[in-house]
């Protein structure tokens, strides 16, 4: 642990709790909640915004037709309500009288031109390809809005989840005024960004659902976790959300003011493994690999409790989640599966090893301890690991380009079952010359689990919850990548933010629920 942190926790066990103290000081707050971030959102225009932290900030000011309960299920936001009128034919009706932070009422319109420009070259959209199968988008009333398809495509109403924007706002012009100062119809609405590490939004009066009861919030991009805890300390925060180590968990709790709030997450760390050529191309390898890791000692020791093993991609509160045999801790299944491979031990048990592989990950502190295990479990199988740490843009660089053996990664969070098609199927393997072009990083090439998940993208849901079992029974015999676990969603929160309880998809959203308690 570094001596900063170190320090931090030996304070605040030294005196039972208590922080106040030098360099510990409790502040007085400023106006309305602080919420800590990690890293810059990358944009406040949801059309533009890759990153999750992106994504879950600007949902507050622009929301979509629909959002996602705690089983990664859509369900209506903007939309009063959807059906399926045919195979290729969705309509949504609008909540009557939304209207925009700018006063301009939210009508279909609106709807169809933030669709439209999604899809328009112009605006360059990183989630065009989303709307693939989207022919166009018709306003039949103010109220009513229908999607026509080319072609089946079930999880569409997932990418539904887009935020609206005003007709008037939603062409390429305005790209940047959108991303910077956006304007939308959620709960908050953006008041300033004087930089890229501070942003501030205020509840929007006339939001459908009242507005919220905090009176402003504040978002600070804090990158040092050791600086977000003593922030947190210091009382100059209320809000830090996935983004402190477990290891400091009991001490935030013991701390006055602050709580700890967990609940059952829906992301997936998971050693990845490039498939391409060498070893893991043959799926005993993977499978031993699989046998050697022990998920368990990692997750009490260093998660602290605050995760559950997985066996596969999908957690289980998922609503296409199937149970899978998965491979358990079997050190003897190992050996026989590596001696079927042709990797034989050569000389005994601690001698020379069957393999060699590399394991890169990136720099942070929990990852590499994490990785640096993993090491040391594979070792006890004959199966040598040099760990690389590398800085996090080098790192994903690396792994989008297919220049690794072994790596870890984690889905921040796991919504929509169809992410298999994405990260499984054949076609969306990166190729050399656009290694951004597909999530099947590890380039896993089956024909039969090709057909089941385009199938499973075709059909309605009872359908498809039959088909993705069938999908994950594949997964579990290919072994494309070892599931670790499903870590839980976390929030360290202060004593001023009442009624605020962490979402599963790790979403910014219970803000607009939660209340504000100043001293």
């Amino acid at each position: 642990m570094p001596p900063p942190l170190r320090s931090v926790l030996l304070a605040l066990l030294g005196v039972l709790g208590l922080v106040p103290q030098a360099g510990c000081r409790a502040e007085p707050p400023a106006d309305g909640i602080t919420v800590l971030l990690e890293a810059t959102p990358d944009s406040l225009d949801s059309r533009m915004a890759l990153s999750a932290l992106g994504q879950r900030v600007a949902q507050l000011i622009t929301p979509g037709l629909v959002t996602f309960d705690d089983t990664g299920a859509p369900v209506p936001d903007l939309a009063e309500s959807f059906r399926e009128l045919g195979p290729t034919l969705v309509e949504f009706t609008l909540r009557p009288g939304l209207t925009f932070h700018d006063g301009g009422a939210l009508t279909a319109e609106d709807v169809k031109a933030t669709y439209d420009s999604v899809r328009d070259p112009a605006l360059g959209s990183p989630r065009a390809d989303r709307y693939a199968a989207l022919a166009r988008v018709e306003a039949v009333d103010a109220r009513t809005v229908r999607f026509h398809l080319r072609e089946p495509y079930a999880p569409l109403v997932v990418e539904l989840s887009l935020g609206i924007l005003p007709a008037r706002r939603a062409g390429a012009a305005f790209k940047e005024a959108q991303g910077t100062a956006p304007v939308g119809a959620g709960p908050f609405r953006f008041e300033a960004q004087p930089d890229e590490e501070h942003l501030t939004l205020v509840p929007f009066a006339g939001h459908a659902r009242g507005p919220p009861a905090v009176s402003r919030l504040r978002f600070r991009v804090v990158r040092d976790e050791t600086t977000r805890v003593l922030e947190l300390l210091k009382g100059r925060a209320d809000l830090v959300l996935n983004a402190v180590s477990p290891a400091t968990l009991p001490a935030l709790e013991r701390a006055p003011g602050l709580r700890v709030l967990t609940r059952p997450g829906t992301g997936l760390a998971y050693l990845g493994l490039n498939l391409r050529a060498g070893p893991l191309a043959d799926a005993r390898v993977r499978r031993a690999l699989c046998h050697l890791v022990d998920v368990e000692p990692l997750v009490t020791h260093k998660l602290r409790g605050l995760a559950r093993p997985a066996r596969g991609l999908l957690p289980e509160q998922n609503w296409a989640h199937a149970p899978v045999p998965g491979c358990a801790h079997d050190p003897e299944a190992a050996a026989r599966l590596l001696d079927a491979a042709g990797y034989p031990d050569p000389d005994g048990p601690g001698g020379a090893p069957r393999l060699r592989l590399q394991l890169k990950t990136s720099t942070d502190r929990l990852r590499r301890s994490i990785a640096l295990v993993l090491r040391e479990q594979l070792a006890q199988g004959g199966v040598a690991v040099e760990v690389r740490s590398l800085e996090f843009g080098t790192f994903f660089d690396d792994v989008r380009r297919g220049n690794v053996e072994l790596y870890t990664l984690k889905w921040a969070s796991i919504v929509e079952p169809d992410l298999m098609r994405g990260a499984f199927h054949s076609a969306h393997v990166p190729s050399a010359a656009n290694h951004f072009g597909g999530l099947n990083r590890g380039a896993l090439r089956d024909a039969p689990l090709d057909a089941l998940l385009d199938e499973a993208a075709r059909v309605s849901t009872p359908e498809r919850r039959v088909l993705y079992a069938r999908a994950q029974e594949r997964l579990d015999a290919l072994v494309p990548l070892v599931p670790l676990w499903h870590e839980d969603s976390v929030a360290v929160v202060s004593r001023r933010l009442q009624g605020f309880e962490p979402s599963p998809l790790g979403l910014f959203t219970p803000l607009a629920r939660a209340r504000q308690v100043d001293p």
